[in-house]
């Protein structure tokens, strides 16, 4: 009877880009199923700055390491691609980017099948 009291709300992050398509794709079909919800199973937190250092580094344990190239292009490593994120290279981030934190889930670019399965795994 309790059990819904244990369960913690999912934190989802999006790094949003408004000129990108895929990343509006993803603003509104996450809001879209935050509103046609009865029930609210994750919160939504939308940034349009990069992911900091340790954001990054646990987007990449979520995604696997062999994509920081794809996250940020020319970069080999975590180290490499914090610095091109710091030196101002923000627009060289790949957009969007969708994290639950909460379920150590991330779904890269306009990869709109993972973003359902991601919502819809939320929604369990």
């Amino acid at each position: 009877m309790f059990s819904a009291f244990n369960s913690a709300r999912s934190v989802v992050t999006l790094f949003h880009s408004p000129t990108s398509s895929a990343s509006r794709q993803a603003l509104q079909l996450l809001k879209k199923h935050i509103e046609g919800s009865k029930q609210k199973y994750f919160d939504l937190d939308v940034t349009e700055g990069p992911p900091t250092k340790d954001q990054l580094k646990t987007i990449l344990n979520y995604t696997g390491e062999q994509k920081v190239s794809t996250i940020v292009p020319g970069a080999a490593s975590l180290s490499e691609a914090a610095l091109i994120l710091e030196n101002g290279g923000a627009n060289k981030l790949l957009h969007p980017i969708v994290v639950d934190w909460v379920n150590g889930k991330a779904v890269l670019g306009d990869d709109v099948n993972g973003l359902k399965t991601l919502v819809q795994n939320l929604e369990k």
